[in-house]
């Protein structure tokens, strides 16, 4: 069941009617958390019955059988769920008339991102992580993905504000500066990471080893201005650690060869393919920094779309495909265990 209230609603309106419901349903102890939580995030958020309301009263769980208890505060409405594990109609029939009827979910990525899309061969279809997960929860709706790329990684949001594309499934993070623009199905778990050639960067081993150095960040991505925050609290003798702007990770890997940087900016599970497929030649330099999920960017004028998504990747991670993917990209370590929306972090 998913209630809407009318969007006439004052904010203010909205949260006191969804803390009335989660007080009669969960106690007055996890109304007042959620109100907390609506403090720290913000207008636009996800929550789940085991974040918020962990017992839901006996009366509740006998009418929605294995119940949770889901509601997404989206700007422009609110949404309530109250629903056990979705069957595979349930799911088709929440996908929005006008997607449904055209029977296909298109995808807007920026490849080559490997292993999360890239092209297995030259000329080849566009395969990895994040098509593998939007082709399940795709299917999941009933619905056939269309893949299309774009070289240029800043216009995956704008052209999902802009319905451009139905969702951008690209390995982009969640991050809540860019809730505004659009929100987010989360579905992996990532982080900034540095890796290096052994044969150029072997006695670097931690990452303030980088401070005074060049490192190489992807454009367009979030990952220039963490390395410039990460700089400023670890390199206290006044060298900070630069960074060199490429196109994308082929670019990056150039300009490490070429001894234009000692180390590439990515994300652990990015990192890993490269140490992978060149097996014994990069190093991680490091630790793991500012984690954040990833997310499946949905518009904001399309919440219903959203709850369809979240759904449809909690009903794949119930039955163990989601599993299966993350076995076969390698990736078993940064899965998630349920499906959320906007659980952004800062970041820009």
């Amino acid at each position: 069941m998913v209630w809407t209230p009318p969007n006439e609603l004052t904010w203010e309106n909205r949260v006191a009617t969804i803390r009335l419901i989660i007080s009669r349903t969960c106690g007055d102890a996890s109304s007042f958390a959620f109100v907390k939580r609506i403090e720290q995030r913000g207008v636009v958020m996800s929550i789940s019955n085991s974040e918020i309301c962990p017992q839901l009263r006996p009366g509740l769980a006998r009418r929605a059988g294995s119940a949770a208890l889901v509601i997404s505060v989206l700007s422009g409405g609110v949404l309530i769920s109250f629903s056990g594990p979705a069957s595979a109609s349930s799911l088709k029939s929440e996908v929005p008339a006008a997607i449904r009827a055209t029977g296909n979910l298109t995808d807007l990525v920026n490849s080559p991102y490997p292993p999360m899309e890239y092209q297995a061969t030259t000329g080849g279809p566009i395969v990895g992580f994040d098509i593998s997960i939007a082709g399940a929860v795709a299917t999941a709706l009933g619905l056939k993905l269309v893949v299309t790329n774009t070289t240029n990684f800043s216009e995956l949001t704008p052209s999902v504000a802009t319905g451009r594309t139905d969702i951008v499934a690209s390995g982009t993070a969640d991050f809540i500066s860019r809730e505004g623009s659009v929100h987010f199905v989360d579905y992996f778990e990532s982080g900034v990471q540095f890796a290096g050639l052994k044969s150029m960067s072997a006695s670097i081993t931690t990452n303030a080893g980088l401070c005074g150095k060049t490192v190489v960040v992807q454009s367009g991505t979030s990952i220039g201005a963490s390395v410039t925050q990460l700089s400023k609290s670890i390199c206290h003798s006044g060298k900070q650690i630069s960074v060199l702007l490429a196109s994308g990770l082929p670019d990056q890997i150039l300009q490490v060869k070429l001894g234009r940087a000692v180390a590439l900016v990515q994300g652990p599970e990015s990192n890993g393919y490269l140490g992978s497929t060149q097996p014994g030649k990069w190093h991680i330099i490091g630790k793991t920094f500012n984690a954040y999920f990833y997310g499946i960017q949905f518009s904001k004028k399309d919440p219903k779309l959203g709850i369809a998504l979240r759904d449809a990747l909690q009903s794949i991670i119930n039955n163990g495909t989601y599993a299966k993917i993350l076995a076969k990209w390698n990736l078993t370590g940064d899965g998630v265990t349920s499906a959320t929306i906007d659980h952004g972090v800062k970041g820009s």
